[in-house]
Order: structure tokens, then sequence, then C-alpha cells
């Protein structure tokens, strides 16, 4: 299986999708400056309530780019090379297709999580360093608050990950790569769609309840591939 992983990895060429992502998180953590800097200047509608606050906004934000970003990967790995016919030719050497496309899930799965994990961990160290010399967030973050947002951002990006899957069930039907990214832009939008501070990824169980569903999905579509005619 590693094995497959390795020569997906290889066949892939996703160089582009690691220096899309260095760009992702730029991207997001000069929208986050911004807002600091700006709106956070006006004492009597501040953009950061606590820096707790600005911990969970990062992991919105990067939550919600990565799972989009990983269904264009799902796209590049699964759905267009049934598109264009070039799994049928993967299939035609002595290995087996379950193993194949559990590789390819893998890495999306993996990338998505990753990226999550990383993005955090460096967005929420600019803010965190920005913050300490300006001192415009007051407050301090304690440890416990810390920890806690540590094991939130894991669980997060296990959902996040799982949840990367889902656009599957729409777009390998239909065999359409366009599908598949609106899907994923649909699932996001009502996953972090904020409601007066409220939005449904707080919620730990629906992010885990959807990355089950994704997962189960992704199996239920591929069960019978040693038997399908993929042509």
């Amino acid at each position: 299986m590693l094995h497959l992983v390795k020569l997906e990895l290889k066949k892939g060429s996703l160089r582009g999708y690691v220096y899309g992502a260095l760009i992702a998180y730029a991207a997001i953590a000069a929208f986050l400056l911004l807002l600091y800097f700006f709106e956070g200047s006006d004492s009597s509608a501040p953009a950061f309530g606590s820096q707790l606050e600005i911990l969970g906004i990062v992991n919105t934000m990067v939550g919600a780019t990565f799972v989009v970003y990983s269904s264009a990967l799902l796209s590049r790995l699964v759905i267009g090379e049934f598109k264009d016919k070039t799994m049928a030719l993967l299939f035609a050497y002595p290995v087996n297709r379950k193993q194949l496309i559990f590789a390819k899930l893998s890495i999306v799965f993996a990338w998505c999580f990753a990226n999550i994990v990383i993005g955090n961990i460096v967005i929420d160290a600019i803010m965190l360093t920005v913050n300490h010399y300006t001192g415009m967030v007051g407050g301090e973050l304690s440890g416990s608050q810390l920890m806690q947002h540590v094991g939130f951002v894991l669980l997060q990006g296990v959902g996040a990950a799982g949840m990367s899957l889902l656009p599957l069930l729409v777009g390998l039907p239909r065999r359409s790569v366009p599908a598949t990214i609106v899907s994923s832009i649909f699932i996001v939008s009502i996953i972090n769609s904020n409601n007066g501070g409220f939005s449904l990824s707080s919620i730990i169980a629906i992010p885990l309840s959807l990355a089950a569903v994704g997962i189960f999905g992704a199996y239920l579509s591929f069960r019978n591939i040693d038997k399908a005619d993929v042509a």
C-alpha cells in the first residue's frame, strides 16, 4: 500500500499543490492581518475580541480553504482519471484496484489533514507573535486554553479530511470535476456559515459525523470496483 502511495505521489507531480498551499497560508495570514490592523484599530468594533477568538477564526478559515483545495486534488487523482479513461489503463496493470483507489484517497485525506494542522500552526504563530508586539488584542491565552485548542484543531483536521471525500459522491457519478469542486464549496459554506457567532463546525460532532459519511460514501463508491467496467 505504501508503495502505491509513493508511486501516486511520483506520478501525480504534486509540487504545484505544495506551492499552492504555501500561497494559501500567505493569503489567509495577509487577510487576517488586514483585519487585525485596520478593523482592530477601531476600539468600538474590534475585529477580534480575544486571542482565543483569533485562533478560532484561523482554524475556520484554514479548514474551509483546504477542504475546497482538497477537492481539486481529489478531482485530479480520481475524478479526472475516470473522466479521461486513464483509470482503465491503470486497472490493466496487475495491481489490486481497491488498493490503488485507497492509495489515492489516502493521499487526499492526509493532504487535507496535514495542511490544516500546519496551516493552523503557522498562521497562529504569526498572529500571536504580531499581537505579542502590538498588544491590540488584550487578555492572556492560558496553557489549558492552548491545549484545548490544539485538541480541537486535531479533531477538526480529521473531520475536515473526511469531509474532503464527500464531493466524491457528487463528482464521481457524473465524472465531473466542476461538480466535485462546487459541491465542496457548498459543504464548506453550510458547515462554516456564521450565524451570530455560531457555526456548525464549532460542534465537533458534526464535522466528525460528516467525515464518517465521507469515508463510508467513498467505500460504497468503490466497493465493487474489482468487478466494475470502468472503460
